[in-house]
């Protein structure tokens, strides 16, 4: 475990969260916080500002990380080189777009820019999807209650117009914007908010946009 990552374990178990917890609050998976604590990823300094500041923590965790510059003025009779300093180039800045992506936050209603979710592809895939096949929408009200659906919810849609029963989709209709669980029976789509719903909206295919399906949802804590 190297110096951050023991600094980020810390610090998590100091502000009592769980590793689940943490995840949530930082808009990553658990399985990447538990590669960051045991070392066995390697993450960007965005990233890592960006747990410390959850957790409380002070910038300085990651500054103790740096080689120090001024190792050989503090010693004149070291015999080690000053370091170095490198300024990020271009080419830099590609290669950590290559690995993190940036992604606004919709609130569901409004269609406005909420938030944004600063996330790392893994294996050129987030979440197991192709990172341009994904969006984020914040759930605005309580409608799909009972399917753990809640206000302020943040919700992963997979980008698709296919259509799976009993799927949970957001869609538009009549330029609103909404989140139902979807079945078809022909040409027709059964829109229900809960299942067996008797009050279910049956539209015509042709009549409603599916945007895309839903595929993960952080459940809001506060």
């Amino acid at each position: 475990m190297n110096r951050l990552a023991k600094k980020i374990n810390e610090a998590r178990i100091a502000a009592g969260l769980t590793e689940k917890e943490l995840a949530m609050k930082c808009g990553l998976s658990v399985s990447y916080i538990l590669q960051v604590e045991t070392g066995k990823k390697i993450i960007n300094e965005s990233v890592a500002e960006k747990i410390l500041k959850v957790l409380g923590a002070k910038e300085k965790f990651i500054d103790e990380e740096k080689p120090a510059e001024k190792l050989a003025t503090n010693n004149k009779a070291s015999k080690f080189p000053k370091s170095i300093i490198i300024e990020p180039t271009n080419s830099w800045a590609d290669a950590l777009a290559g690995l993190i992506k940036k992604y606004p936050v919709y609130d569901l209603l409004s269609g406005k820019t909420v938030s944004f979710k600063e996330l790392p592809i893994i294996h050129k895939k987030i979440y197991g999807y192709h990172p341009d096949k994904i969006m984020f929408v914040k759930s605005s009200n309580s409608e799909m209650a009972a399917f753990r659906i809640e206000k302020d919810d943040i919700l992963t849609v997979y980008i698709t117009k296919e259509i799976q029963n009993s799927g949970i989709y957001l869609c538009e209709m009549d330029d609103r914007k909404m989140i139902r669980q979807i079945r078809r029976e022909d040409n027709k789509l059964i829109l229900q908010q809960y299942a067996n719903d008797s009050s279910a909206l049956i539209v015509d295919i042709k009549n409603i946009k599916v945007i895309g399906r839903i595929v993960r949802n952080e459940f809001s804590i506060f």
